[in-house]
Parts: C-alpha cells; sequence; structure tokens
C-alpha cells in the first residue's frame, strides 16, 4: 500500500486551511455520497487540498504541488503517487464537491459599520467578469469556445468566462458564474441576483439590460451601472438635483413598450473630461444623493484589485476542466483580504 494513503488529517495550505477546514471537507464529502471505499486510493478530502494546491500554484509540478502539501509531514516526502494515481483520484472526486464547497464559504465578510463596505445601510458589493484559458482540447472547444480570426479559425486557447459577484469592502466573493466564452456576462450575473438581496450593486458598461435589472430588483438588490450614451437617453422628469428619470428598454423596442424599466440617470463629466453616465433603481434624489453615488461607483475598481489575484489560466486535465475552474474560484474565495470579526485576514500565508 501506497505510504499516502489515508493520508489527509495532517494536510496543511497556509491560512486558507482556516477557511477550508477539514471537518467542512468531511461534511461536504458525505452530502455528496462520496467515501474513501477503494483500499489503497488517494482520500477524497487530500483530493480536495490538491485541487485547491493546484489552483493556487499553477507553476508548480503536479508532484511538487503534492510534496508541498504533505512535505512537513515526516516520511511522506519520499514517494510521491504517479500522475494517474492524481488523474484518477480527481475523476472519482468531481467538480460537485469542490462547488458545494465554494457555495458553503463564498459571501460577504465585512461585519456591520466596516468602513468602505457599506453606504447608507445597504453592503456594497460589485459584478464583474474574466475570461481563463482551458486546455485545448476538442471537449473544451466545444463546451466552452473561445476567440477566433476573421475567417472563424481559433485563435488561441479555449476560454471559459466567469463572473462574480464580490463585496468591495473587503474583496471576498459572494457568488460566481461560468459559463462559455460566447456567452453574456449580463446572463451570468442575472444568475446571481438572489445572493445579491440588499446589496447595493456597482457594475461597468456592459451590463445594463432590461433583463439584468429586473432580476436584480426582483431580488430586492439596489443597482448602480454605468451605461453607454444610447441606453435611456429620453428624460422623462428632470428632478431637482439635475438629475432625470428615463426608460430603458430592450433593443428596438418603442420608449412604450410594456418590457421597458424606469431608472434615475447620474451624469457627471470625469477630471479627464469623459462624461460617465449611471443608472440606478435608487430614484429619490434626497435620500440617495447624486454626488455620493458617482463617488461610490469609484469603488467598481477594487473588484478589479481582487481579480488581479487571480491567474489568467487554468491549468487542469482535460477531462477535468470542470473540477479546475471550480476549486480555482474556491481557492480564491477571500482574494486579495478578508476581514473577520473586524480584523484583517490574508488569503494566503
Amino acid at each position: 500500500m501506497h505510504p499516502w494513503t489515508g493520508l489527509s488529517d495532517g494536510v496543511r495550505l497556509g491560512v486558507l486551511t482556516e477557511w477550508v477546514s477539514a471537518g467542512l471537507v468531511d461534511e461536504v464529502l458525505a452530502e455528496c455520497g462520496l467515501r474513501d471505499q477503494r483500499p489503497g486510493a488517494l482520500p477524497a478530502r487530500f483530493m480536495v487540498y490538491y485541487v485547491l494546491a493546484l489552483a493556487l500554484f499553477q507553476q508548480d509540478s503536479y508532484d511538487d504541488v503534492a510534496e508541498n502539501l504533505v512535505g512537513a509531514l515526516e516520511g511522506m516526502d519520499g514517494a510521491v503517487p504517479n500522475k494517474s494515481s492524481f488523474t484518477r483520484a480527481r475523476q472519482r472526486l468531481g467538480a460537485p464537491v469542490l462547488e458545494a464547497v465554494f457555495r458553503r464559504l463564498a459571501g460577504p465578510l465585512a461585519p456591520d459599520g466596516l468602513a468602505g463596505a457599506f453606504w447608507r445601510g445597504m453592503r456594497v458589493a460589485a459584478v464583474d467578469g474574466f475570461t481563463l484559458d482551458v486546455p485545448d482540447t476538442p471537449a473544451n472547444r466545444a463546451a466552452f469556445g473561445g476567440p477566433s480570426d476573421a475567417k472563424g479559425q481559433p485563435a488561441g486557447f479555449p476560454q471559459a468566462r466567469v463572473v462574480t459577484l464580490t463585496e468591495t469592502g473587503t474583496h471576498s466573493s459572494i457568488d460566481a458564474r461560468v459559463g462559455g466564452f460566447n456567452g453574456g456576462e449580463p446572463e451570468l450575473a442575472a444568475a446571481m441576483a438572489p445572493s445579491a438581496a440588499g446589496m447595493l450593486v456597482i457594475m461597468d458598461r456592459g451590463f445594463p439590460g432590461v433583463a439584468l435589472w429586473k432580476a436584480c430588483t426582483q431580488a430586492r438588490a439596489r443597482l448602480l451601472i454605468r451605461a453607454r450614451s444610447s441606453v435611456a437617453r429620453r428624460p422623462v422628469r428632470v428632478l431637482d438635483d439635475g438629475t432625470y428619470l428615463a426608460r430603458m428598454n430592450l433593443a428596438g423596442q418603442r420608449d412604450s413598450h410594456p418590457g421597458e424599466v424606469l431608472v434615475r440617470v447620474i451624469e457627471y463629466r470625469a477630471d479627464g473630461g469623459e462624461v460617465i453616465r449611471l443608472l440606478t433603481d435608487l430614484t429619490d434624489h434626497v435620500a440617495f444623493p447624486a454626488g455620493e453615488l458617482a463617488a461610490l461607483y469609484h469603488q467598481r475598481w477594487e473588484i478589479e484589485i481582487g481579480h488581479r489575484w487571480y491567474p489568467s489560466s487554468c491549468v487542469v486535465f482535460p477531462r477535468s476542466c470542470s473540477l479546475g475552474i471550480a476549486g480555482f474560484l474556491l481557492g480564491w474565495v477571500p482574494s486579495g483580504s478578508g476581514v473577520v470579526a473586524g480584523r484583517a485576514c490574508p488569503a494566503i500565508a
């Protein structure tokens, strides 16, 4: 029997182990019906940490990652299981386990009253997206798609599109959705609307749309979204502070179409002279001053800072691409820095 068989109690993965505790992993494995029943097989709990380590240390070889997990344990660094053992163990584990752990851990971290995390009683979050390179296999290209040249031929690796809902005050991931390269970010963002209930959500100008707006407002999320000049451009009513109410419609609709939504438009000129247009469902100009909302919009860059912690590629076994992406997102749940009980908590130590 291989000396690593049954190993998991001593595995350590920096401060991340405080978040992804052995007890939590065991609970999720039990819920998913995964039990270590094959003699000599790498245990499922160990493989959860191994997949997280692969996501965090993508520049290292599989052997190096495995050795780093158990290097502090006496007698465990001499014999590394072969790659086929890891492949089979990852296939047995499956992506649903990692997604379930992510769902357990993802969420806002800022305690009530933390400076920069709240505005007028609402927790502030931001939505944005990015892409991940995935291995260039027929299966991945069919599942995710990717960039193409003028002739429609593949140009580069297949790519998965990831959209996250992030707490701006802590850079903590609240929710995330994964789709194909050719899919739209607004659709993925709309799927996260229930996770944003009660929050003020900031988005860039690639997101405005009636479907997303309705999904968020019906979930009781409040919105602050940058828009292009062609969106909601005709004032219905000018408010006392100079902002105005306008209708946002689906493309090609008349202004009176029942699918429209009423939005408040805030326009201001940035230092460089560019006119910034913001849409919000906070229509009371007295309770929600335009100047404060304009200043608040720039907190959207906090999600950009959080995304800089993410590598640009997801290097995983082709048959385990979904597992690799799930591990990747889970490994970076507390990206940048989090706050626990009012104290700073680095994601990686």
